[in-house]
């Protein structure tokens, strides 16, 4: 019998914030309130002027993603790694779809690379790339296996896929009860501009932010909620990253529609200046970082309710996969690490800066991703009965971020040298301390594979 108990501090509970204790027994969280009340144990957390979270979702990331010939940086271990260290406890990966695999494949090559590493619990979503009929009529049994959600690209070749997919992927998500994903993005005005500039010499990192406007964005995100709406199927639209999107989100809110997106740290830090920079292809990601009125607008959506999830999309590519590609912006990797550094970047921009309200920042790292992806209320909340998955934040820590202060393995920090206060300096997962202090203390291959089922009642309530 494992007992330990946490004292002291202000806990982010979905009634509010409160200063109780909270008892764990084995991985469960078995009591909150006061110490007196609990069973005795000696195993006991002084967390006085601390803040306690729920243990962060992280319902997006790629770890040994493939993708224009070279493979992220960030293995499971690794990769869960650095998220320990950031307070994560939940992740969700892509099975990504081969040319002529069946979905039950890549869920089964990806639980292959994954489950003897990962140091916390993991998901997956399948994506979709090959959309034959018989893929498509996987769906349903994928569902049935615990893996509800399906994650689409509107854009690429060799991965895109069409309208008519789209509508079919929407009906037997909407009958099942999955959650279709999309990278929204408009391939053909992207490849366009594209051409266009490349024809004319115009190839260094700031010519793949402008082949890929904001319209590319929204009018992709226009497009599928179009299509999600016409079928009555949730829809969730990953790494939005502009103004034009969230106003449509604002619209979708206030009609009721299940409709949800997701933006990124450095979509709420980084402008699309750093791409005239010497390093700027290193920050070549897609969709690309904006202006700062986009910034406003999507931290407006964080408080309004548009945006429901921040999560980091991370994608480790090297420094020296991305020189590969210096004389033409097109042959970069995209994507950068990020995986550790949500939660210190929220508080301090969110909580400290701006105002958000603690119970705010758990909904949006914590809370929603676990509801809409079928993962609450074991996952996503301090209370009875859930798994013992918490992190220990303290508010006055100041840390400058980079490659000396934080735990990816990436040659890269997109966030370097920006200062923070509030810090995790603890994080329990299923009642044990897995990170003290920047010291880790969990174990390989301790997490285990999550099958998830989606309530769509628990979703059509989320705000």
């Amino acid at each position: 019998m494992i007992r330990k108990i946490i004292a002291g501090a202000q806990v982010v509970l979905p009634t509010g914030t409160q200063q109780v204790d909270i008892f764990i027994e084995n991985e469960k969280i078995a009591g909150i309130g006061k110490t007196k009340h609990f069973p005795r144990t000696d195993n006991l957390i002084d967390a006085k002027g601390m803040i306690v979270l729920p243990g962060l979702v992280d319902i997006h990331v790629h770890f040994l993603d493939r993708f224009m010939g070279t493979v992220s940086l960030h293995d499971f271990f690794t990769g869960t790694r650095a998220a320990a260290h950031g307070g994560v406890t939940t992740i969700i990966d892509f099975a990504n779809q081969s040319k002529g695999d069946s979905l039950a494949d890549a869920i089964q090559r990806k639980r292959a690379e994954a489950d003897d590493d990962v140091v916390i619990d993991y998901g997956l979503h399948a994506e979709i790339t090959d959309p034959t009929p018989s893929v498509l009529h996987e769906v349903r049994h994928i569902v049935r296996a615990g893996v509800p959600s399906f994650k689409v690209y509107t854009i690429y070749e060799g991965m895109m896929v069409d309208d008519g997919v789209l509508i079919e992927l929407f009906e037997q998500t909407a009958r099942y009860h999955g959650l279709v994903m999309v990278h929204a993005e408009n391939s053909a005005i992207a490849q366009r501009l594209k051409q266009q500039f490349l024809s004319r010499g115009k190839t260094t990192a700031l010519y793949h932010a402008l082949s890929k406007p904001n319209m590319v964005e929204a009018e992709a995100i226009h497009r599928v909620v179009y299509l999600g709406r016409w079928l009555n199927a949730p829809l969730y639209i990953v790494h939005m990253s502009t103004r034009e999107g969230n106003e449509i989100m604002e619209v979708c809110r206030k009609q009721g529609l299940p409709v949800f997106a997701e933006t990124c740290p450095h979509y709420l830090c980084l402008t699309d200046n750093v791409y005239r920079r010497k390093d700027g292809i290193n920050y070549i990601i897609s969709p690309p970082l904006r202006k700062t009125e986009d910034i406003k607008a999507l931290w407006k959506g964080l408080f309004n309710g548009s945006i429901s999830v921040v999560s980091t999309d991370d994608a480790s590519f090297s420094k020296e996969s991305k020189i590969a590609g210096k004389d033409s912006f097109d042959k970069v990797p995209n994507g950068m690490a990020g995986v550790e550094l949500r939660l210190p970047v929220l508080y301090s921009e969110g909580v400290r800066k701006r105002g958000m309200r603690l119970e705010r920042l758990a909904e949006l790292t914590s809370t929603n991703p676990a509801r809409l992806f079928g993962l609450y209320p074991r996952k996503g909340v301090i209370q009875v009965g859930a798994d013992a998955d918490l992190v220990i934040l303290h508010p006055e820590k100041e840390v400058t971020l980079g490659m000396k202060t934080t735990h990816m393995v990436t040659d890269f920090c997109s966030l370097e040298g920006w200062k923070v206060t509030g810090y995790p300096v603890m994080t329990i997962f299923r009642g044990s301390l897995i990170v003290e202090n920047g010291t880790f203390l969990g174990r390989k291959g301790n997490g285990r594979f999550l099958r998830r089922k989606i309530d769509f009642n628990e979703i059509r309530t989320l705000r």
